[in-house]
């Protein structure tokens, strides 16, 4: 098992649960996390008109979904101390 297990989690939870809130108090409390997927995703894909919304092609906007945790992932990898998820896979695979 890798170390990020033990600096890596993931807050997860149904929409307006708080999960954002509580990520920007960790963020301004000095720890590192990673932005939603599926919020980044609509914001971008609405400025350019794109294709992967949840409404439009739900199977694009999952798999845009996990091309971004996995590069979140990446990028955690290359920090030190513990890292917030803001959701995860799960999320991706239950289409929340």
């Amino acid at each position: 098992m890798s170390k990020d297990t033990d600096r890596f989690f993931v807050l997860t939870g149904g929409p307006g649960s708080g999960k954002n809130t509580l990520i920007e108090v960790l963020r301004e409390s000095g720890y590192a996390s990673s932005a939603e997927a599926g919020r980044g995703i609509i914001q971008r894909q609405m400025a350019i008109s794109g294709p992967a919304l949840p409404w439009a092609n739900p199977a694009l906007f999952a798999e845009t979904m996990l091309v971004w945790e996995m590069r979140s992932y990446e990028i955690a990898r290359q920090e030190d101390g513990i890292v917030f998820f803001d959701r995860g896979l799960p999320d991706i695979a239950s289409g929340t």
